[in-house]
């Protein structure tokens, strides 16, 4: 393999397009795999394997055997199916396209992986291509002139607009909890993870993994550092007791998250 992919998902992808080629003869080129099984984060029997099908046409009549597909993948295999013309248009100027969510296929969803962030990570993907019986394996070319900046300022948007109002809604929810009391470890690791994943593409605009924008966070905000490590471990699959105070620390660095989207100007480097 040219460009380092876990183990498990390059031999389930390989199947897997081997298979899609098999059933969809012609109609995928190459295949982008983005988010954690590209960034060394995933991890098995946890982790999902996200791609992006590169299509040679509208492949409305493959979806009912690709659905099927897709529904029996394992590890599951999730993504967007998208023209080349598509890509170079970005995601602004698609308002539909055939993606798979928890292993559905949804013919024509709006939102999702159409956004600045898939283009991003577009660029530091892992890109497959089948050929013969087997898939070579290199980095990825693609590049878009608007994805860095753009890309920043969803982000910035994502924590004011979004993240904010979960923060409160959070707090609302937890106003009769005692301190010591459980709370479920896919709440508090949603909580801790998700904006800090946001900061750093703020600052960056790059896309990091999770694990990665929680070892730089922990650096901004020690005070945090052990949060976001339990929250890191639980994550991986070393589960974690969590409780409301766990939450509650959680929505604190949501809040100093939304400070810095509200108060910062971009320093971006790209």
């Amino acid at each position: 393999m040219d460009a380092p992919l876990p183990p498990q998902v390059g031999e389930a992808l390989t199947r897997f397009l081997l298979e899609q080629r098999r059933i969809a003869p012609g109609l995928v080129s190459r295949a982008v795999v983005t988010g954690s099984a590209a960034t060394d984060d995933w991890h098995d029997g946890v982790s999902d394997i996200d791609v992006v099908f590169v299509v040679t046409r509208d492949p409305k009549d493959d979806l009912p055997a690709l659905a099927t597909l897709h529904a029996e993948s394992t590890p599951r295999i999730d993504g967007v199916y998208l023209t080349e013309s598509e890509i170079a248009r970005g995601p602004d100027q698609v308002e539909t396209a055939p993606q798979v969510v928890e292993g559905v296929l949804l013919t024509a969803l709006a939102g999702g992986r159409l956004s600045w962030a898939t283009w991003r990570q577009l660029e530091d993907g892992v890109q497959g291509i089948a050929d013969g019986g087997d898939v070579i394996w290199t980095p990825t070319s693609d590049r878009h002139p608007d994805a860095a900046m753009r890309v920043v300022d969803r982000s910035r948007d994502d924590l004011i607009d979004f993240w904010a109002p979960v923060g409160d809604t959070a707090e609302a929810e937890l106003a009769d909890c005692e301190p010591g009391d459980a709370v479920r470890s896919e709440t508090v690791r949603w909580l801790a993870l998700g904006p800090i994943r946001l900061v750093e593409t703020m600052k960056s605009g790059r896309i990091l993994s999770k694990t990665a924008a929680a070892r730089s966070a922990a650096e901004r905000w020690p005070e945090h550092a052990d949060l976001l490590d339990r929250a890191v471990r639980d994550r991986a699959g070393e589960r974690q007791d969590f409780t409301a105070a766990d939450a509650r620390e959680a929505i604190a660095l949501l809040r100093q998250c939304v400070d810095l989207a509200v108060g910062e100007p971009d320093i971006v480097e790209t």
